[in-house]
């Protein structure tokens, strides 16, 4: 009997060895997790420059949006004034003008908010080619 439960103990043991989380493991919690929302861009043009038009994958609440040009050092932080507003999933939202944009021109935007449905917060980086 004693050797019965000794085997039941080591197989056990074997078993919770062979479960022991490991950190590689990109389905493991906390590990690397697809962002939940996307962003699409585009162009259009407006008065002095182009305007640039981002559109959600899902229906978010914007915080702000950061936009970066790194060659020229440029940031320009724009701060949603009602960040309680829904923002529906394919809506086009116009988020700023700039001159100066060209074909070829590989801009970052950061958008910051949360999923309108979970009220899960997100913070997206987009390294966009203009086209």
């Amino acid at each position: 009997m004693k050797q019965l439960v000794a085997a039941v103990l080591f197989v056990g043991l074997v078993g919770l060895v062979g479960c022991s989380k490991d950190s590689s493991n990109p389905l493991a919690p906390g590990g690397p997790v697809a962002p939940s929302v996307t962003f699409s861009m585009h162009l259009e043009s407006g008065t002095q420059g182009m305007i640039f038009v981002a559109s959600p994958s899902a229906d978010v609440r914007l915080q702000k949006i950061i936009v970066e040009y790194p060659p020229e050092k440029f940031v320009d932080t724009l701060t949603n004034p009602d960040p309680t507003v829904l923002i529906a999933k394919g809506t086009n939202v116009q988020v700023a003008e700039y001159t100066g944009v060209e074909s070829k021109q590989h801009w970052v935007l950061t958008f910051i908010g949360s999923e309108a449905v979970t009220n899960k917060p997100f913070s997206v980086k987009l390294d966009w080619e203009v086209i």
